[in-house]
């Protein structure tokens, strides 16, 4: 009976422990179910990536950022979103949301400064924007220039979405923008080809403007799109942020503001507003030999090492200098899968043996003035930005800089806005070329004239001090660069504002061949402004 007993107790303890095991077997499981960042708290260097993952995701995966000028969601994958790949922008701390069904999880983002002298590819391999991989260096800035914007406390600007005004503004600036250059490189150099960046020209006076007052302010609104200065930041940071926000290419605005050191004293005002639109940076340096390598250097660091050397000396009077950059890559929606050798008879009437490639298909078209138009797409990515390539082929027998000078840019919007698919026969020949300039005639030529006398009033910009009493521009420095293939499209711009002390249907297609000057643009399908407009005279 005894044994009985000792063999039930012995059981019972069993089955006790059996279920005891079991139970926290199974809160054990209910607990690695609920979902949870793999990394509660990651650090990312500036500029760079970095992947997250969401355990135990059984639904779909929404993400967000508390702070998308500091980190932002660049790609999504997984099945359920579970992983998602993070850019840093810049310097500071934010949390990444991950929405699975009601429940929210956090995982805390710091973003530091990283070497500048090291050489990593820009995208890792599983970027999916099918930008193909390539090295990109980073050249160090010298100690001697200091980087001040860690001093400077960013806002949250109130930035919009571009509203008719200002997409007509733009336009019109864009279009007489390339008008007045083309007519000045006519006038030195007839036949060259040309690219300019309305885009980085327009953010480049931006921030200058931000700096403006009395008759100085009147004149650059008025030729930066007739509107108030808080209203044209607010729109063009929308363009911009919108465009570099895509996941399908790649489109960066990079400013910096370098002041002479104690020489000029800029207004705080002044830096914080751009630094709240344009997230501009903000250097002090000697300005000597050694600043002109940073500013350089800095530029061909933010145009993925595709601008170098835009400014060439600074002079004793030089007391502050505005740069931006703008960097696109691209591939195309649909490559194009037909290349083949054709003729293409330059400026000058000399006939050239050139790559040519050729596709039929469906494409937007469009009349601008009397030349015809299509526009070819860029990928686009999962949040639906565009940029669209527009080919602009002048009637045959007409003279390009006629008519480059009735082109027209709020006629070129309206023109933008009626573009109907059509079957397209297309030719059009592979280019890669630089092109610099500098624009002060150009903009005056526009109405933006007292900027450049010392009746200049950047009062806003920098306080009186006896070694620069007042400011105004000397020049505007602008440079580019473009290669197009069959595969897709890079381009770059570089503009420097130097301020100096004062004292499917089954018709017949349309038939376009590029074998002759023509006129092209990269445009912000969104809106119909030109981010790029270029001329080709000559294929090189």
């Amino acid at each position: 009976m005894k044994s009985f007993i000792r063999k039930a107790g012995l059981l019972l303890l069993l089955c006790v422990f059996f279920t005891s095991a079991c139970l926290a077997s199974t809160l054990e499981v209910q607990a690695a179910s609920k979902p949870k960042f793999a990394k509660k708290t990651v650090t990312i260097v500036k500029g760079k990536t970095k992947t997250i993952k969401v355990l135990n995701a059984k639904k779909r995966v929404k993400w967000s950022s508390s702070n998308k000028k500091i980190a932002y969601v660049k790609k999504k994958s997984g099945k359920k979103h579970q992983k998602a790949v993070i850019k840093a922008k810049k310097t500071g701390t934010c949390y990444i949301k991950a929405k699975i069904g009601k429940k929210t999880i956090k995982c805390k983002v710091k973003v530091k400064k990283g070497k500048k002298t090291v050489i990593t590819p820009v995208l890792p391999p599983d970027d999916g924007m099918g930008i193909e991989e390539r090295n990109i260096q980073t050249r160090k800035i010298s100690s001697s220039s200091v980087n001040l914007t860690a001093g400077l406390k960013a806002a949250t600007p109130s930035i919009a979405a571009p509203d008719q005004a200002f997409i007509k503004g733009a336009g019109t600036f864009a279009f007489n923008l390339f008008k007045q250059t083309a007519a000045a490189e006519k006038a030195k150099t007839p036949g060259s080809n040309i690219l300019i960046s309305p885009d980085s020209v327009m953010t480049a006076l931006a921030m200058t403007e931000n700096g403006a007052a009395g008759n100085t302010l009147a004149e650059m609104q008025s030729v930066l799109g007739n509107m108030p200065a808080a209203n044209f930041n607010r729109y063009l940071s929308g363009m911009n942020h919108r465009l570099a926000g895509s996941d399908g290419f790649i489109y960066n605005v990079s400013n910096s503001i370098w002041a002479r050191q104690n020489m000029v004293k800029p207004r705080t005002g002044f830096l914080q507003t751009n630094l709240n639109y344009h997230d501009a940076e903000y250097y002090v340096a000697p300005f000597n030999g050694q600043t002109v390598a940073d500013m350089n250097s800095w530029v061909y660091n933010h145009t993925r090492n595709l601008i170098d050397n835009i400014i060439a000396r600074l002079s004793e009077d030089a007391r502050m200098v505005l740069i931006n950059t703008v960097v696109f890559e691209g591939k195309w929606a649909e490559p194009f899968r037909q290349t083949s050798k054709g003729n293409f008879k330059t400026y000058s009437g000399q006939v050239q043996n050139v790559t040519m490639l050729r596709h039929r298909d469906h494409y937007e078209y469009f009349k601008v003035g009397t030349g015809q138009a299509f526009a070819k797409y860029y990928r686009s990515g999962k949040n639906g930005q565009r940029i669209a390539f527009v080919g602009i082929l002048p009637p045959s027998g007409t003279n390009i800089d006629s008519y480059i000078a009735s082109l027209d840019g709020a006629a070129f919007i309206n023109s933008w806005n009626s573009r109907k698919n059509s079957l397209v026969d297309l030719t059009l020949p592979e280019f890669s070329y630089d092109y610099n300039t500098e624009m002060k005639d150009s903009l005056k030529a526009m109405g933006m004239n007292e900027a450049f006398t010392d009746d200049a009033d950047f009062s806003a910009m920098a306080e009186p001090t006896p070694e620069t009493p007042a400011l105004k521009i000397s020049s505007v420095l602008h440079k580019t660069h473009i290669e197009l293939d069959a595969n897709g499209t890079k381009a770059a711009a570089a503009t420097a504002v130097v301020m100096e002390k004062a004292g499917a249907s089954m018709e017949d297609p349309i038939i376009l061949t590029f074998n002759r000057p023509f006129v092209y643009a990269l445009v912000d399908a969104n809106t119909g402004i030109p981010l790029f407009i270029g001329q080709v005279n000559k294929i090189k």
